[in-house]
């Protein structure tokens, strides 16, 4: 188990399994947890592998080599992408494959590898935290902890880790969300039009969003009567009763 005030959630799509023999990185994503809440920040670009993507590969995430037509390389990407990242610690699910994927990319660029003792393996852990036999897959994950998956009909890598992201919090109890307290109803999404295949072309990677921080919470009535039902049956002498000030005399007539 980690604790960090910040902590990054990343995934990648690729062109196969085996980075070794020549698969590539054409997908990344990452998001931004800070103190147990998801910011909205976010890194994500798709990326040009400079071979074709094998159909088998496309059934999983649905990317096409025609989606990659402009995407930018690895190389014109790397910089902004560890910007991002910083010193924060890393969440993966099955960090060894992603791992093995950035390993090569780092290696083609003469560039110094990602440091693995700040990776977390989230499938490792849900493994360590389940009953034996569990499934912990993502999808099994977001069953498990009630986190909304119906919009992943394929694999994404910017998608894949918000969800990572928000089952991780439930799955370790590190969320504010988690235990109850905040918002009991999340906005709804902006609707985004899909667009034809030919206008699907991806975008060069973009900066964090600079509107984007830290949500602001207060306590609902609801809360607070629940607050100090608590104090009440659980707290047999509160300290800070006894520090309360002396209530005023009453005027005299």
């Amino acid at each position: 188990m980690i604790y960090s005030p910040r902590i990054v959630v990343g995934d990648t799509e690729t062109t196969g399994t085996e980075p070794r023999n020549g698969d590539r990185v054409i997908e990344v994503g990452f998001v931004e947890i800070v103190n147990g809440f998801r910011t909205g920040r976010h890194f994500h670009t798709y990326v040009q592998p400079e071979r074709s993507v094998p159909p088998d590969a496309t059934k999983v995430h649905g990317i096409t080599d025609e989606m990659l037509v402009g995407a930018p390389v690895f190389a014109a990407i790397v910089s902004d992408m560890m910007e991002f990242i910083g010193d924060s610690p890393l969440i993966f699910h099955n960090a060894p494959f992603d791992m093995s994927f950035f390993d090569e990319e780092f290696g083609r660029l003469a560039l110094p590898k990602i440091d693995r003792s700040r990776v977390v393996d989230s499938l490792k852990e849900a493994r360590s935290i389940l009953p034996a036999g569990a499934k912990a897959g993502l999808d099994a994950l977001c069953t498990r902890y009630g986190v909304d998956r119906s919009q992943r009909t394929k694999h994404g890598a910017l998608l894949d880790s918000e969800l990572l992201a928000d089952v991780w919090l439930r799955m370790t109890g590190t969320g504010g969300l988690a235990h109850g307290f905040g918002p009991t109803t999340a906005a709804p999404a902006p609707e985004v039009p899909v667009a034809a295949a030919e206008d699907r072309r991806p975008a060069r990677s973009h900066p964090p969003e600079a509107s984007a921080s830290m949500m602001r919470l207060e306590p609902s009535r609801d809360e607070l009567d629940r607050h100090s039902a608590f104090v009440e049956e659980q707290v047999q002498k509160a300290i800070w009763t006894s520090l309360a000030p002396p209530a005023a005399p009453s005027p005299r007539a």
